[in-house]
């Protein structure tokens, strides 16, 4: 009896031994066949960046317009190569999947690019991602790249926006140039990881992809921001001397203030109640001639409803091309600067602005000061995050000085004003 159970309890031991053997090798030959595992296999793991940067020795070819060209394949393989490298012997070298080259612009050169991670579960932070992505830029040397600490830009998108990034329809005559539906979605952008803007930092290629100049004769003078192909908003006051359109042109997709692409405007509409005296209703709409085609780097602002509330204290974004301090010369980077909204009956008491604020008006800085707008950002864009998108919720209007104490910069509100843009442009 005892022989026979001891048979027995062999026989299964084989058996189970047998069965894990067989596992362990279909294990090993999945792994042989498949490789690393498909995006497709693991989709609810990935998440993707969007980012950009300025290599300062590399010179710009004409080819690089192309992204079917040798030149435009040899150099994104290159930049690739490099991007890989940032996360090869980090904490996410297991999470971290590919890179991609998306396109190439002058400003020496200046690749914008999507990464890929394969996280579990909700996996790193972004935060960790960026962090390491700015600290292995710092010495890219050995590669031959260098590299401008100050354009570094690196945030995370949705899995539609990076499909819309990676599978978009290359053009034959500008690397950014897809089709117009690829960069419709509005309020896709956001700081990047690295000052009319006082106190603010360098801003990065495509963060803010509404961001205009507004140029009379040539020379920048005030901010604007893309609503949609054909509409932008700005400021009234940049128009108080000169209200011409054929004396202004519309500059987009650049960060470089003497640089970007140019549009003509047809014409300009300014608020019908727009007082210049006291900043009230200081709004103006611009038509362009022709509508443009959205890129990467090009790409409207969401308007918010007329019924949006955005609380005291929310976070806020202030971008442009103004002085770096009150009375000095504009910056020739486009600076970013993060900024709170401020209680309007706190704005309009004696310590700040005294009476001064209207409801067509919002406040948003710091009571300390030293973050400000200034000369020079009339116009450009406020804006906060709301559902993963940036809505614009202010125009640079008007303030004291720059970045003073208990001065806040004053900002055109725009759900106070919303229907009116609606009327005359029908967003």
């Amino acid at each position: 009896m005892k022989s026979t159970q001891f048979k027995i309890t062999v026989a299964a031991i084989i058996i189970a031994f047998v069965l894990l053997l067989a596992a362990a090798i279909s294990a090993i030959v999945v792994v042989v066949v498949l490789g690393k595992q498909s995006p497709a296999s693991s989709a609810k793991n990935l998440r993707y960046f969007s980012g950009s940067l300025r290599i300062l020795n590399l010179n710009y070819s004409d080819e690089y317009t192309i992204t079917t060209s040798n030149g435009f394949k040899q150099m994104a393989a290159k930049i690739a190569k490099v991007l890989d490298s940032a996360y090869e012997d980090s904490e996410l070298k297991n999470q971290y999947n590919s890179s991609q080259v998306i396109s190439l612009s002058p400003g020496s050169v200046i690749p914008v690019f999507v990464l890929l991670f394969n996280f579990v579960n909700n996996g790193s932070s972004a935060s960790t991602v960026q962090g390491i992505f700015v600290e292995n830029m710092k010495n890219t040397s050995k590669t031959g790249f260098d590299v401008d600490q100050s354009s570094l830009h690196l945030s995370e998108i949705s899995s539609s926006d990076a499909q819309n990034l990676l599978y978009s329809v290359p053009s034959t005559t500008t690397a950014y140039t897809t089709t117009a539906a690829d960069f419709t979605a509005c309020g896709i952008g956001g700081p990047s990881v690295s000052n009319r803007i006082v106190g603010g930092t360098n801003a990065g290629l495509g963060s803010w992809p509404w961001q205009a100049s507004l140029r009379l004769l040539g020379s920048h003078t005030c901010g604007a921001s893309l609503l949609n192909d054909t509409w932008l908003v700005a400021a009234a006051h940049c128009f108080d001397m000169n209200a011409d359109a054929n004396s202004w042109t519309v500059v987009l997709g650049t960060i470089n203030v003497y640089s970007g692409s140019e549009f003509k405007i047809e014409k300009i509409i300014i608020y019908e109640g727009y007082t210049s005296h006291n900043h009230r209703n200081d709004i103006a709409l611009l038509k362009l001639f022709t509508p443009l085609n959205f890129t990467s780097i090009i790409r409207p602002v969401c308007l918010p409803e007329a019924s949006d509330i955005f609380p005291d204290g929310s976070s806020c974004y202030i971008t442009g091309w103004g002085a770096l301090t009150d009375g000095g010369s504009a910056s020739q980077v486009l600076q970013q600067a993060e900024v709170k909204i401020i209680n309007s009956d706190t704005c309009s008491s004696s310590q700040m602005y005294g009476g001064l604020i209207y409801p067509s008006m919002i406040c948003a800085g710091y009571a300390t000061g030293q973050i400000d707008s200034c000369q020079g950002d009339s116009g450009g864009p406020l804006v906060t995050l709301k559902s993963g998108r940036w809505v614009l919720i202010g125009i640079v209007s008007f303030g004291y000085g720059c970045a003073l104490p208990n001065k806040p910069g004053v900002y055109s509100r725009i759900t106070y004003l919303r229907n009116w843009i609606t009327a005359h442009s029908g967003l």
